[in-house]
């Protein structure tokens, strides 16, 4: 398969000026690094969070009276990336852009915009990613891969033109990806006259550079994987459509490009072209090429495999295979721990037992679950993990009544009341009950550090979605504040960004079939009660 470009539903998990006098993004190319603007203090983990009232000031407004198409966001506000159409480029005497089905725009032109405060922003010709900390941008700016420190203000070539892949077309992948703390960066680079690729993994704090070897064969794309420690390769081996080439595989598919890409209603894939690549990983520090195609899914350094009887078994960079789930559980994983090693399985051949094994654990939870309808091999980070109990044999249906797996201590922390665990950070939780009589439902927060429990109130029949930024959380029509634990308002059900301040876009919503005119501006998520006439 090739890289998977499904954005998520909303346009904040991608991570979407008074003009720019001296915006860094003007720096001359010939510049490798050079400071511009007043850099700005680089926040720290041990900073006090903002208060939930006040700190949902208006920020903005960014960009002109024109069609305005979000794209990403920093979690904290200090930038944002849209696309707007300033000029009639298709002669019709009106600026105007409207939606297609498939992220596909028809009307003017859109160009990319990055903001770094209220005005014009600064056009530049394509963003391809930022890195998961909201620090650092990978832009394109006169054909130059470009990559900019939101916090410094500083703008650093990373790839001359014509040195780093094109990666517009749909399901291709990115030249570029973050490791997890967003202090490195693996880029693909293309070397010398024949344009080889190779990969590079830059560590951002000092500069240094390192290769990541791929092997003989000729490199199609090389991807950072989610924890950071390992590469993964597509590499090509043979001509397998026999047209005397080697030619990395396009999809064919009625997905819009990339760049300057409106809202997803649907898609469709039929085919590809090229030739048929061949996917291997390596690790970040050291080690053999080893093929992914035998394995099941990393486990921080460990590879994991199934083995023919379906005994679960993790391979160490030595290639030593050691045993972690027997055959006689007849594993199926609910969840992949990554920074324990360790999984989370129900053991299927003994009444669905759930059980953590991993390189340094073999546990019973003493509990039996509901098994999941498939495994869960995705590996997304969290603390606690919600399980459903087995229902009593022969028992009376009762209100479902979750429990909180916590994989850092390996104990169990049962849901206080009957509902469904929506969200969870670190100990904290949001639990949803619903009504058995009505369609009323009722939000709950929970934390298992401190044992604290409270009912925080209704939920608005009609709310849907999540979003989170730091202590916020927008979660079915709601704004919760999760340092003081208790519901701040509602929010409009169009919300599709928010920052750590509370605060959400006006940038139109994408159900629309017609770009929403800007500028936009940061603007309190809570819907605030108007003032009292005087």
């Amino acid at each position: 398969m090739l890289a998977d470009d499904v954005p998520p539903p909303s346009a904040s998990t991608a991570m979407h000026i008074r003009a720019l006098l001296a915006s860094a993004l003007l720096l001359p190319a010939c510049s490798a690094q050079k400071a511009s603007l007043t850099p700005t203090p680089e926040p720290t983990s041990t900073s006090p969070a903002a208060p939930p009232t006040g700190l949902q000031r208006e920020g903005g407004p960014f960009g002109t009276p024109h069609p305005f198409v979000f794209q990403a966001a920093a979690r904290d506000g200090r930038w944002v990336v849209a696309c707007q159409a300033r000029e009639d480029t298709n002669g019709d005497g009106k600026l105007e852009v409207l939606y297609g089905m498939h992220g596909d725009t028809r009307g003017d032109e859109l160009v990319p915009y990055l903001f770094l405060e209220p005005g014009a922003g600064e056009r530049f010709e394509d963003f391809l990613t930022a890195d998961p900390t909201g620090r650092y941008l990978v832009v394109v700016r006169d054909g130059s891969l470009r990559l900019f420190d939101s916090y410094k203000r500083t703008d650093t070539e990373l790839a001359a033109p014509g040195a780093f892949p094109d990666s517009n077309a749909p399901g291709t992948a990115l030249p570029v990806s973050f490791s997890p703390d967003g202090k490195r960066l693996l880029q693909v680079v293309l070397n010398g006259p024949d344009k080889k690729a190779s990969a590079v993994l830059i560590h951002l704090e000092d500069g240094s550079r390192q290769e990541i070897p791929h092997g003989p064969d000729e490199l199609g794309q090389a991807v950072l994987q989610p924890d950071g420690r390992w590469v993964k390769f597509g590499v090509l081996t043979q001509d397998s459509d026999g047209d005397g080439k080697l030619a990395w595989p396009q999809i064919n598919t009625s997905l819009s490009p990339r760049r300057c890409r409106g809202p997803i209603l649907s898609y469709s894939r039929y085919g590809i072209t090229g030739d048929k690549p061949t996917f291997v990983l390596r690790r970040v520090n050291g080690g053999p090429i080893v093929p992914a195609d035998d394995m099941l899914v990393l486990v921080g350094n460990f590879l994991l495999k199934r083995g023919a009887q379906g005994e679960l078994s993790a391979e160490d960079a030595s290639g030593q295979r050691t045993e972690w789930v027997p055959a006689s559980c007849g594993a199926r994983i609910i969840h992949v721990d990554t920074e324990h090693e360790q999984l989370l399985v129900a053991c299927t051949a003994q009444g669905n037992a759930l059980e953590l094994h991993g390189a340094r654990v073999h546990q019973s939870l003493g509990l039996s679950v509901e098994p999941p309808r498939r495994e869960d091999l995705s590996g997304e980070p969290t603390r606690l993990y919600p399980v459903t109990p087995s229902a009593p044999a022969g028992g009376a249906p009762s209100p479902l009544k979750q429990t909180l797996v916590d994989l850092e201590t390996r104990t169990l922390h049962p849901v206080p009341v009957p509902g469904e665990v929506h969200y969870t950070d670190g100990t904290r939780v949001l639990v949803v009950q619903s009504s058995e009589t009505s369609q009323a439902k009722t939000l709950w927060f929970l934390d298992t550090a401190t044992g604290e429990q409270r009912e925080l109130g209704s939920l608005p029949p009609e709310g849907y979605g999540i979003e989170a930024a730091g202590n916020f959380v927008s979660i079915l029509g709601v704004l919760v504040d999760l340092g003081t634990g208790r519901i701040l308002g509602p929010v409009d059900e169009s919300l599709e960004i928010l920052d750590t301040q509370g605060r959400t876009l006006s940038a139109g919503n994408k159900m629309g079939r017609q770009a929403p005119l800007g500028p936009v501006q940061w603007i309190p998520a809570v819907k605030l009660a108007p003032a009292p006439a005087k």
